[in-house]
């Protein structure tokens, strides 16, 4: 744990020796989030055989920026943890809750273009398909290197970023890559701003790369050794053989078979007045993990409005394609299952994150989502926010057991999934700090409970509630010193 603290006092150190330039800024700043969650059927449901509990997970956060003319710097030590899953006296190094989440640089050649290199964050858009999965304490970052273009005056900026991933110690080039993250990445993001930012369209193209997962293969050899029979008085009166088996199980990587997946897509959003419109639609093509062709895409989109100052109402639905399971030819080798990445997740599918990893998986029978919200604002310093939301399969069909031969693979279902509702309460007494609780339920429809692996009507009352508090001091700004 030593570590990462040294290294942060070195480095807070040096940036303030440097922020004494006029034009340097630098600030360090902290994050304190602790969440206490009731779950009972959050994420799945449940039935008899588990119960409902209660956790507290908590992240802290120490960061430390600094920007002068032509530099960039961020560094953030993280402690994400869940209570007692260290023991009282414990360091907190034994479940590995102390990391470093960022730590970057950028240097910009010019007053509009720039190389940003390190561990960071990826946000574009509305983080659908990048996102920082900041609702998660651990939250996500990339080791990436990024290119960035921006000219203000146009409403125009671009990046290209790309990944190569290894393992430490780093191996050749095309070495074995066991880790569940890609092997390589790229993209190109563009985005543009017209009639005084009231309109923007934007651009992503991504490739994702990763390599056949490891097989692992079982040898058998049976060795025959010669037994020698004698009688009471040590004789030699025969033999015998026995035979003895032994299994040895050998694992194959394979570095050079590589997976590419492409997403290309974009969005377009409108806001004028109190009316605001949002969409986005992408199209997936490639391989997937385990070889199969893919021909996926996602659409959707939101209307909102101010009807009264205090009143905001909005209307949104998405589709992402899915698998057709009763296609079992067809499904061995194309998947027209969308995945949405490398997103953050909760919320865009109800805050009980049911579908957070199908969503994810781009294997799934994909899924439907229409929904309706309406936030007030109460005094500047309370929001309140319902919202409903149906869910559905994009496809009629889930994958099934084979339990004997004649058996389908596949059992038709109704598409409909159920509904839930989503209640938040959003307080912010003072600067820097936010009280955030909610109560959700989810109404399952009989397909839900065979998503959910449960026998139709079996599963209970799916709830979840919370009660996040969120401070963000600021220890040091030197703009104010």
């Amino acid at each position: 744990m030593q570590q990462p603290f040294i290294r942060a006092i070195c480095l807070s150190v040096l940036m303030t020796i440097f922020a004494a330039g006029a034009s340097a800024q630098f600030n360090i700043s902290a994050e304190f989030r602790p969440r206490f969650e009731y779950r009972d059927g959050y994420t799945r449901l449940r039935d008899s055989s588990q119960i409902p509990y209660f956790d507290i997970l908590g992240r802290n956060r120490l960061i430390f920026d600094y920007k002068n003319e032509q530099f960039m710097a961020k560094f953030s030590i993280q402690h994400a943890y869940i209570y007692g899953e260290n023991n009282y006296s414990s360091d907190t190094i034994t479940r590995n809750t102390i990391n470093i989440y960022e730590g970057w640089f950028k240097y910009n050649f010019t007053k509009w273009i720039g190389i940003k290199i390190g561990r960071m964050e990826l946000i574009y858009d509305d983080s659908r398909l990048l996102g920082n999965s900041n609702w998660g304490p651990r939250g996500a970052s990339h080791d990436a290197a990024l290119v960035q273009w921006e000219v203000v005056k146009e409403g125009y900026r671009g990046d290209f970023g790309f990944a190569i991933n290894n393992t430490a110690p780093p191996g050749a080039f095309l070495a074995s890559y066991p880790l569940r993250n890609y092997k390589y990445m790229g993209y190109l993001y563009e985005q543009k701003k017209f009639l005084k930012d009231k309109l923007t369209f934007s651009v992503l193209a991504l490739l994702d790369v990763f390599q056949k997962g490891n097989t692992t293969s079982k040898t058998k050899t049976t060795r025959y050794d010669t037994l020698y029979v004698t009688n009471i008085n040590h004789d030699t009166i025969g033999t015998t053989v026995v035979p003895t088996t032994t299994s040895t199980s050998v694992t194959t990587s394979y570095p050079e078979q590589l997976y590419g997946r492409f997403t290309f897509g974009g969005t377009a959003g409108y806001s004028s007045g109190k009316w605001k419109f949002f969409a986005a639609a992408y199209y997936q093509a490639g391989h997937f993990s385990d070889g199969r062709k893919i021909n996926a895409g996602f659409f959707g989109g939101y209307a909102s409005c101010k009807v009264l100052k205090p009143i905001t109402l909005l209307v949104g639905y998405e589709r992402l394609s899915g698998n057709d399971y009763s296609d079992t030819t067809g499904l061995k080798t194309t998947s027209t299952s969308f995945s949405v990445l490398y997103p953050t997740s909760h919320g865009f599918y109800g805050y009980m994150d049911m579908f957070s990893q199908q969503t994810v998986s781009g294997n799934s029978a994909g899924l439907t989502d229409l929904y309706g919200r309406a936030t007030i604002v109460l005094g500047g310093k309370t929001s309140v926010e319902a919202t409903y939301r149906m869910f559905g399969l994009a496809r009629g069909y889930l994958p099934a057991t084979v339990k004997k031969p004649g058996d389908l693979p596949y059992v038709e279902v109704g598409r409909n999934l159920g509904s839930e509702v989503d209640l938040m309460v959003i307080y912010k007494p003072v600067p820097n700090f936010e009280v955030n609780a909610a109560y959700c339920f989810f109404l399952p429809t009989p397909a839900m409970e065979r998503l959910n692996g449960l026998n139709e009507g079996t599963s209970k009352w799916a709830q979840y509630a919370y009660v996040m508090l969120t401070y963000k001091p600021v220890f040091f700004n030197s703009e104010k010193h």
